[in-house]
């Protein structure tokens, strides 16, 4: 019986090529989308969460508030130690985690050493989180100062095994670290990344406890909290503990923050360089079940619309003896056949996407559903559910019509007018909102990256670890070449500030720049009031400048601020104004920003080349050859400013990127519905087109008549999309400081493609059926 039914449904698909090849290309693209979507989620939502204690695991996070907004930020004074908290009985184990890359030589008397990413800890690290230990155990390692942990990978790139306990790494100069530990390789979705464990002990033991006056940008706190403690009431005690010691931390709070967010945390300043924006993650579930969605409701309607064809079919096996039991395990079959084949092709979609995904996201995803039975078995159980779903309604109402109601007059299917077009004006309306979505955020993107910044970025080619001791030799040389029209060095790049400090009276730390008398010249960066440095600046230990955003902070405008001192104590005066420039992303408000002269012997190893942009990749060359050849050059390092300045948005480049990418596939797959449903609803009246056509009806009187409910049904669709529209897209664009307006015309523009695409799909049919000899419709009349 089996092999019957299987047979005929194989039959039914041959005779219906046009419908079944609807159904099978959108219930692929539409399972293949989704699995693609539900894999990354799946990676993105599972960052930290392997850790046993992952719910009593916090980070520590400075907040600073002021009228400039709020800063958070995980750096922290070395001060902030082990015995800093213990008097809060609250926390179980504290660990700072410091990551740097650290040369090690894993030969013994080998000179060339390799840098691994390694991470600086406390020895209350192993109290909370999770390593999978091969050779050693978490209870016995760091036994001394000089214990060293490292990765599997680590130790088969380097002894080809994992019994390696006992070897001597070599550090630097003399000094050795004993491996007391191989662990399995931390996991992908791990927002600590490490090669390599050792002991702060060591790292830093030229630091003082106590000393609150040293603070490390990538050193990160991180506590365990007591079974059933508050994290609220040790945020209280943690921050007036802070307060009391550490210098300058009035007007900061400290803000415990739940390790499995780390990875959402955008707003905060850490070195953590893998995060997701959770409005992302949102919006591709969204994306993924609508895929999903109008690929079933595409199948649901497609085959309802095969009920009319196989009208005929169903009443001769019904005289024949069929039982509406058997006539529900033919579509069943029938459906399950139909997904089968679907799910095969979207598999195959999958793997040849996967890869593409993880070179656009710049992620080893590890993700292979071929790879994984579970995953894969997984995959079928869910695909085999979607078949039922899909042939639930469909083998209801194909067995349950009356045929000769549908022969006579289509009052047998009245029930499924309702259904299918509810599901067109769902299609429409969720057609609508995502080209809104993604022309809003693309276009938020590209005023982000081309917006005036306040300063020119194009052709400056930024040269790093330069010989600071040399730095008015090289700089005077690099003069000399042609097509280089100015050559600036500073302590930072405008995108990449890290150093602030504190003024008298102010609650707000300044940001600090190290800069040469040649820096807004060779940035273009436009001076307000006062003057720049000069060479010949007797006092530059006293003078600074700054933007005009820190003039207003002091209490002065750009033309009263000249000549003054930042505060009553400071003994800088400020000499110059300069106009504010975006030195961060968009997303944050320009802060208040003081510079100060770069003296001679100061670590400023960074040389920022203006170059000609006539002859600019020359003129690179030029330079480049004479940067590669500076004696005992330490890792010779360079990229073009304006890339480094688009990789500020890159989070939001990948993910509007792969919001396009299922726009245009969820387009495609409402295009299916929509054409299986005009088919479907122009077929309902054929016999009406056949009277109106003998009565005279030309052929725009039966186009007309045709799209009106199309017409109906965009309106319906429209009115719902437009306040999800305007809802959603000006709630994401608020996390933007310098954000768009929400273009009105966007939504018209939206509407008029879908209208677009619904006439399109209406006349193709319609045509089709105007085409018709009104004989052949009427003849059983």
């Amino acid at each position: 019986m089996l092999r019957n039914y299987i047979k005929v449904a194989f039959r039914s698909l041959r005779r219906n090529k046009l419908y079944a090849s609807l159904n099978i290309l959108g219930l692929s693209i539409g399972l293949g989308s989704f699995f693609i979507i539900y894999l990354f989620l799946q990676n993105e939502l599972a960052y930290d969460q392997f850790h046993e204690k992952k719910d009593r695991i916090y980070r520590v996070v400075t907040v600073s508030d002021s009228e400039h907004g709020v800063e958070k930020q995980t750096a922290i004074s070395y001060a902030f130690s082990p015995k800093f908290v213990e008097s809060i009985p609250d926390i179980e184990a504290f660990s700072r985690v410091y990551r740097r890359s650290i040369p090690f030589s894993f030969v013994e008397g080998e000179k060339s050493k390799l840098e691994i990413e390694t991470a600086v800890v406390d020895r209350g690290f192993m109290d909370f989180f999770s390593l999978n230990m091969i050779s050693g155990t978490a209870s016995t390692v760091f036994k001394s100062p000089n214990a060293i942990l490292i990765s599997e990978s680590t130790a088969m790139m380097h002894y080809g095994t994992t019994d390696v306990l006992g070897r001597m790494v070599g550090y630097y100069t003399t000094d050795n670290y004993i491996i007391e530990g191989v662990y399995r390789d931390l996991p992908k979705n791990s927002s600590i990344k490490a090669d390599a464990i050792i002991l702060n002990e060591r790292i830093f033991a030229f630091k003082k406890e106590g000393n609150w006056g040293f603070t490390e940008t990538n050193m990160q706190a991180y506590l365990l909290l007591n079974e059933s403690t508050v994290a609220a009431d040790v945020e209280k005690k943690l921050t007036e503990l802070y307060v009391q010691n550490a210098k300058r931390a009035e007007g900061k709070t400290l803000s415990l923050q739940p390790i499995t967010d780390v990875h959402y945390s955008l707003d905060v300043k850490d070195p953590v360089t893998e995060k997701t924006d959770k409005q992302y993650v949102s919006i591709f579930a969204f994306v993924a079940i609508f895929i999903l969605a109008c690929s079933i409701f595409n199948y649901i309607s497609l085959a309802v619309s095969q009920s009319i064809e196989r009208a005929k079919e169903i009443g001769v096996r019904k005289v024949a003896g069929a039982s509406s039991r058997e006539l529900r395990k033919q579509f069943i079959i029938e459906s399950v056949l139909h997904v089968l084949i679907s799910f095969v092709l979207s598999m195959i979609l999958v793997e040849l996407l996967i890869p593409q995904l993880e070179v656009l996201v710049e992620r080893d995803l590890a993700i292979s559903v071929l790879a994984q039975p579970m995953l894969l078995l997984q995959g079928i159980m869910f695909t085999l559910f979607i078949a039922l779903v899909c042939s639930f309604y469909p083998t209801y109402l194909s067995t349950k019509l009356k045929v000769v109601q549908v022969f006579k007059n289509g009052k047998g299917i009245f029930s499924s007018q309702r259904l299918i077009g509810a599901i067109g004006i769902f299609q429409i309306m969720v057609f609508v909102v995502l080209i809104c979505v993604s022309v809003t955020a693309n276009r938020q993107m590209r005023f982000m990256r081309n917006e005036n910044l306040g300063f020119d970025k194009d052709h400056q080619l930024v040269l790093e670890n330069m010989p600071w001791r040399t730095r008015e030799v090289h700089k005077n040389e690099l003069l000399k070449l042609p097509g280089v029209l100015s050559v600036s060095s500073g302590s930072q790049l405008p995108n990449d500030v890290g150093s602030s400090v504190s003024i008298e009276g102010q609650d707000y730390d300044f940001s600090f720049f190290e800069i040469d008398d040649d820096y807004f010249q060779t940035l273009g960066v436009r001076l307000l009031e006062g003057r720049d440095f000069l060479p010949e600046d007797v006092d530059s230990a006293n003078l600074v400048m700054i933007n005009a955003t820190a003039a207003h902070k002091l209490g002065y405008d750009e033309n009263t601020a000249v000549g003054k001192t930042l505060s009553p104590s400071s003994s800088w005066r400020i000499i110059g104004v300069v106009s504010d420039f975006h030195f961060a992303s968009k997303k944050e408000l320009i802060k208040p920003v003081i510079f100060k002269q770069v003296i001679e012997g100061s670590p400023s190893n960074q040389f920022l080349v203006k170059l000609d942009g006539a002859n600019w990749a020359v003129s690179t060359k030029r330079v480049l050859d004479y940067y590669n050849d500076i004696p005992n050059l330490r890792e010779p390092s360079y990229f073009f400013f304006e890339d480094r300045i688009e990789s500020q948005y890159k989070q939001e480049n990948v993910m509007i990127t792969m919001l396009n990418t299922f726009t245009v596939i969820a387009a495609l797959v409402a295009f299916i519905g929509l054409f299986g449903i005009a088919g479907y609803s122009v077929k309902r009246r054929l016999k009406e087109m056949g009277i109106r056509k003998v009565l005279g009806a030309g052929f725009l009187s039966i186009q007309k008549t045709l799209n009106v409910s199309s017409a109906w049904k965009l309106l319906i669709a429209v009115a719902i999309a437009v306040p999800v529209v305007v809802y959603w897209m000006d709630s994401w664009l608020s996390s933007f400081a310098y954000r768009i307006e929400m273009p009105v015309f966007l939504i018209f523009g939206a509407i008029a493609v879908a209208s677009i695409v619904i006439f399109i799909t209406v006349s193709i049919h319609s045509i089709k059926a105007y085409l018709i000899n009104p004989v052949e419709i009427l003849k059983d009349e």
